[in-house]
Formats: C-alpha cells, structure tokens, sequence
C-alpha cells in the first residue's frame, strides 16, 4: 500500500511554536544583550541561546519586539526540538509570535526516520526560502527533498550528491486540503535529473491514509491468458476504509473483488467480497455461471472476560476460489464464538457450518453444528491437594444426509499430584464420564439395524497413575535434564461406544508424539481410548552455556493390554505395542537448526511419519528445508481416501550487499517423480531511501480449470514518499 510522506513542511513548530504566548518562561543567554526598555526590545548578539521545555535554539544574532510580536533571527541558527529529535539550520528566520506569519531563509531540516541497518537516518528537506501564511498555508521556494544518506566525499572535498532527490521550483503545503503539491518538479538520480513533471502532488505529511492507486500485479495462467490486478484503495473515515481490486484478462471476463475494513472501539470487521460472470467448463459447460465468494470475519471484547467473534466464508463452487487465487482452502467454515472466562473458569457457546471444497467429499455428509456450548470449570492447581476439572459438553449436530445427534456429555476429573524432595513427581488422577445422547437416522454397526430416533447413554470411568523423575547435571559448557516417566491408564471398554456415532472421525487417527501421555489420545469424546493400557518415555534437555541453545530429544512407546478391535491397522495403536513415537531437536551452533517430530513402526523399526524442518544459516545466507512424511488417510473400510505424502518445501535466501537480496522457493511432492506445487523468485535492492523488487511465482493445482499460473509483480518505493511493502 502506497504510503503518505513525511515531508512536514510545518518546520516553524518544531522551534517556535512555544514563543507565541506570552506566558512562556524562557531562559535566554547570550554573550552581550541589548535592551531597549521603552519599546520592551531585546538584541541578543554572540552565541545566544534560548531554552525551552520543548526546544533549543542556537544563533549569533537573535531580535525581539513584544510590541510588534515578531522575533528575528539570523547567523548560524541551529534549533533542536527535543520532542522528535528534529534539527534545524538556516541563515535567517522571521516570525510573529502567533506563528501565522514567517519567513525562513536558507534552511535544512533534519527530521529522524525510522531505524535502517540499526542506525539513525535522518529525512532532509532544504529550501531557499519558506513562507508562511495564516498558518494554514505555506510555500517553499526552490524546494529539495531526500531520505537518502548524503556522503562526504574525501577525494573532492565535499558532499556528493544523494542517491535520490526531489527537486521543485515550487512546492506549496495546504492544511486545508491537507495536500502537497509541486511545480516544476524533477526526479534526480545521483544529481542527474531523469524524469520530469510540471505537476506533482501528493498526501499531506499530516494525514495518515489516502486514497488512490496501489501497485498492480500481472499474471498469466492457463485459465486467464495474460491478466493484471488493479486495485484501488478508499479511505472512508478514520476508522474504516475498501479496497476495490478488479482482475482483467484477455481471455476470461473482468471480475472484481471487494475488501471493506472497520475498527470499532471495542473490536473490528474485516469483510471480502468478490464475483463475476463466466462459462464454467468442469465436466460439463455452464454458460453464464454466477461465481463469487464471501468472507467476513469480526472480533469485539463485549466486557474485559467475555469475548464474540464471528466468521462468515462461503463460496459458490468448489474451483472458484483456487481459479481466481483469493485464498482457497479445502474446507471453510462459518462460526460464531461467545466466550468468556471467569478465575479459572472458561464459558464457549458456539455454531458452526461448512463447505467443502475438495473433490471425493460429499456436502450433504458435512456436519452442521447448531449449536454447541462448552463449559471448563477448574479450581485451583494445587500439589498434595485434591483438583478438581469438570468439562462439560452440549451439542447439536446435524446433516442433510446422514446421521445426526444430540448430545450433553460430562466429564469429571479429579487428580491428587504430588511432588516428593528427590524431585520424583506422583500424579493419582480419576476420571467419570457420562453422555446422553438422541440419535436420529444412524446405521447402527453394532446391530446392523437404521436408527430413525433413538435415545442413548453411557456412563464409564477410568483411573490413572503417573510417575516422573527428573535427573539434572551442570558443568561449565552445559546443563542437562533426563527425566523418564511412566502413565497407567485402567480403561473401560464402554469408553468405545460403537452404538453412537463417531463426529470426532476416530477412523482418521494416527498414533504421534503429542498424543503420547494423554488419557484419551482419539479426538474429542464420542469415542475414548477404551484399553488398559501404560504410556512410556523419556526426555532428555541439554542446554549449551555458551549461545543458550536447547538440543531436545523425546522418545516414548504404548502397551496395550488388549489389542484395538476398530481402529484401522495403520492407527499406530491397534496392537498391544504400539508405533515409536518422538522428536528431536538439534542446535549444534547458531548456524544449523534440526527439529523433527516422528513415528517409527513398531515391527520393522522403519520411518512411518515424520515432520522435519532443517535451517542453515552462513554469513548472509539462509536455507531453510521441509519435509512431511505421512501415510495415506483412510476410511472405515481401510480405503485410502488421502493419499500417502512425501512433501518438501525449500526456500533460500541470499544477501549480496547491504541492500541486494535474492529469496527463492519451491514446493514439491517426491514419490515415483518430482511433482511441483509452485516455484518462486524475488530479487530486491532496497536502502534507506529507494526500494525496487521483481517477484515470479509459477503454481501448479489440481484445478481441471487452472492446472498452471504464473504471476509476475514489480513494485518500486520511495521512502516517505510512496512506501510499497516489497
């Protein structure tokens, strides 16, 4: 988004403004003073300063006239605002005291920007004279301005000229219409005048947002031909402002999309809209097909402990998104959230909807959720004291085909930790679970017979005892932490209620490190881990005293007593041992990072899953490796309905110089070939005044409409004066 400049041209309040009232008390010191009592005149010479609150200022000669209100002065004046930081030169200023009225001869201004290589840069605006009128109006005439460093050069024995540099004859400054306008204006690259307007305006320094033009994007896929995004951007008010982005082809017809944002004192919305009209060819031609989509998202804090957020996504097919790149998902969801927490105490009533887009699932199977309410209640965590946690759960689900549900589900936890001298840890916990439930047109596994509408129970405990001990050891390079543990979990075969149905999907389950130590490892509690069963493990913490890095590993494994009868054989856990389960995080030195989670097949020992990111940083390069390593997902049948994943992701950066980068990246599937997902490349220069960046990124979808695109964006910034995010 295009950025207002800063170049204030209200220079006069950075050292004056204090010296309009009156009431002021300044401190004046000079080498020798004139005072002229009858017409209340002073005529301050030889090093004379004037100290305010708020400002310095520096000059040889400095005139006061409280009849007349007008202070006068001249010869190597310096004033330095204390407020910003800012510093002004200039050879002569005069001034009414009201500060509607001044001339400024000869002036530089320093005012400090933003932070650039971890140093102070400094804006510079320099003219040959300013004028100011009725304070609302002013004018600069032979006006330049840079944000570039301006170099001493030692060879010639003077400053050489900057980088980049505007330069105009005239350049007038209207508060009113808080506009910046120039005349005559040039373009200077290394003092060398390139480009030319005789007119040349934008934002006041004073204003923070502004309509107008934003850079565009060209692109050229499969579907479009070549294209390009032309957004514009609106402001509206001060808290709320649209950008309108329409997409033209040479192929396909124009289609817009609409971004509205608002702040609210108490919360904020954030709403897209976009549509068109085309020929849809997806197995069969739809002529003249209305296709679009709808998102808005909010979020309001009603008091300080209850919280309402919403989300509203819905589109009309399931390609349009993926076609037309406004931010496809697989699934999206349509929610609202109120929620609240009281000490240790959280509240959530919530409902939701989805669409899903991708292709062997049906929508009429999706679940709607209207509504559900969520209650957390806890006292407080105590060692060798009974703590209590009562989750509640009410929900209503249904579906336009399939089964649907009613449900209230309670779960009471009770634990008793305790923490012995020796460090060892002792946690006795139990568990009572009960559920009601109205089941309505539900193929019952069990017996084989279609449920219209029955109502249901269940009712089941659990107990559990976990044990863990820390070992610690310290020298001067290192400190290090092992500590085993050790969870009983006595199961209830209830628990795995087949005569209900399964909303948490347990049939997706594969067995990884972070369900490891978890009473019930499937998801949510229509189906719990019903065996009896001991979780076991270890972790080993090694802290390096010397760059503060932690190396981590965790290893852990389950024994089952019982072997699962319903889960699928590649669960992790349908066998009484179950898959290996871990991860490892490695960091040798500052230059090299490891971190994996994985599970390692019980039987053979080999890979299972893994997910593992490798970054290796060297000077001014970085190289950054992913990897998802994952088995197919499958169904109740044991049908894979996603296919196995062996996914890389790489992305390398290089920096050249201080301002030269190179960033390139890639996505790709390895299985019997390389299949790419996208490749991308971006070359940037960007210093403390001028930013120039080139980006490619070629995508390839499962799309029948678009299988390939390529986007192409050059963005060019001028620091404070149009900033684009590069």
């Amino acid at each position: 988004m295009l950025k207002t400049a800063r170049i204030t041209i209200l220079f006069f309040l950075l050292f004056i403004r204090n010296l309009a009232s009156s009431d002021d008390q300044l401190e004046i010191n000079a080498d020798q003073f004139t005072y002229d009592k009858e017409n209340t005149r002073i005529y301050a010479t030889g090093n004379v300063e004037i100290i305010d609150d708020e400002f310095k200022l520096f000059a040889q000669k400095v005139f006061l006239n409280n009849t007349s209100k007008v202070l006068s002065a001249r010869d190597d004046i310096k004033v330095f605002d204390l407020e910003d930081g800012s510093i002004l030169k200039a050879e002569k200023i005069v001034a009414d005291q009201s500060l509607r009225n001044a001339i400024i001869e000869k002036n530089y201004l320093f005012i400090p920007s933003e932070d650039f290589n971890s140093t102070k840069n400094f804006l510079k605006l320099a003219a040959e004279r300013v004028e100011r009128r009725d304070k609302f109006w002013e004018k600069l005439d032979y006006g330049v301005f840079t944000a570039c460093e301006v170099c001493f050069n030692e060879k010639e024995k003077k400053f050489d000229e900057p980088l980049v540099q505007f330069k105009a004859k005239k350049i007038i400054h209207d508060k009113k219409s808080m506009d910046v306008r120039y005349y005559d204006a040039f373009l200077d690259i290394k003092g060398n005048s390139i480009f030319y307007l005789p007119y040349f305006s934008h934002a006041s320094p004073l204003v923070k947002r502004r309509s107008g033009l934003l850079a565009p994007n060209f692109f050229q896929s499969h579907f479009f031909g070549l294209g390009a995004d032309i957004p514009y951007y609106f402001v509206i008010d001060d808290h709320q402002d649209f950008t309108f982005k329409p997409k033209f082809s040479l192929k396909k017809n124009p289609a817009f999309f609409l971004e509205h944002r608002k702040n609210f004192l108490n919360g904020e919305i954030k709403s897209e809209f976009s549509g068109t009209l085309e020929n849809q060819n997806v197995n069969q031609l739809k002529k003249d097909k209305k296709r679009g989509h709808l998102k808005s998202v909010g979020s309001f804090d009603l008091t300080k402990n209850t919280y309402f957020d919403y989300q509203i996504h819905r589109t009309t097919d399931r390609h349009y998104l993926n076609t037309y790149k406004y931010n496809y998902q697989d699934v999206l969801e349509t929610k609202i959230k109120l929620e609240g927490h009281r000490d240790y105490n959280f509240y959530s009533l919530q409902s939701y909807l989805f669409q899903d887009l991708r292709k062997k699932f049906n929508q009429k199977e999706v679940p709607k959720i209207l509504p559900r309410i969520l209650l957390n209640l806890n006292s407080p965590r105590k060692p060798k004291s009974l703590n209590l946690s009562t989750n509640i759960e009410i929900a209503n689900i249904v579906r336009s085909e399939g089964a649907e549900t009613k449900k209230f589900f309670i779960n009471q936890n009770m634990l008793y930790p305790v923490f012995f001298p020796d460090g060892t840890n002792l946690k006795l916990g139990a568990h009572i679970n009960a559920g009601l439930y109205n089941v309505e047109k539900y193929n019952n596994p069990v017996n084989g017979n279609y449920e219209f509408n029955k109502f249901k129970n269940n009712f089941y405990p659990q107990l559990t005892l976990e044990i863990s001990k820390p070992y610690h050891k310290n020298n001067l390079k290192y400190s290090s932490i092992i500590t085993p543990k050790i969870m009983l979990i006595k199961g209830n075969k209830k628990g795995f209620n087949r005569k209900i149905p399964d909303e948490s999907n347990v049939n997706n389950f594969d067995f990884d490190f972070t369900d490891l130590f978890n009473r019930n490892r499937l998801a949510g509690n229509d189906r719990e881990d019903n065996l009896t069963r001991i979780d076991y493990g270890f972790s080993f913490l090694k802290n390096s005293n010397q760059n503060s890095k932690t190396s981590i590993i965790e290893i852990g494994q389950s024994y089952q007593f019982e072997k699962h009868k319903y889960l699928h054989s590649k669960s992790g856990i349908n066998k009484k041992f179950s898959d290996i389960v871990g991860r490892v995080a490695f960091y040798p030195n500052d230059s090299v990072s490891i971190d994996s989670f994985f599970t390692i097949e019980e039987e053979n020992f080999s890979i299972k899953t893994a997910y593992t990111n490798l970054a290796l940083r060297q000077k001014n390069s970085y190289l950054q490796l992913k990897n998802i390593y994952a088995p197919p997902v499958v169904d109740s049948e044991g049908t894979n309905k996603i296919e196995a994943k062996n996914q890389f992701s790489a992305s390398f950066n290089q920096e050249f110089s201080d301002f030269w980068t190179f960033t390139t990246s890639t996505t790709f599937d390895k299985k019997n070939k390389i299949k790419f997902h996208n490749i991308g490349a971006k070359i940037k220069y960007e210093d403390e005044c001028l930013g120039l960046s080139f980006s490619w990124n070629r995508q390839y979808t499962h799309n029948p409409e678009d299988p390939t695109s390529n986007s192409f964006l050059f963005l060019f910034s001028f620091k404070e004066i149009m900033e684009n995010d590069l």
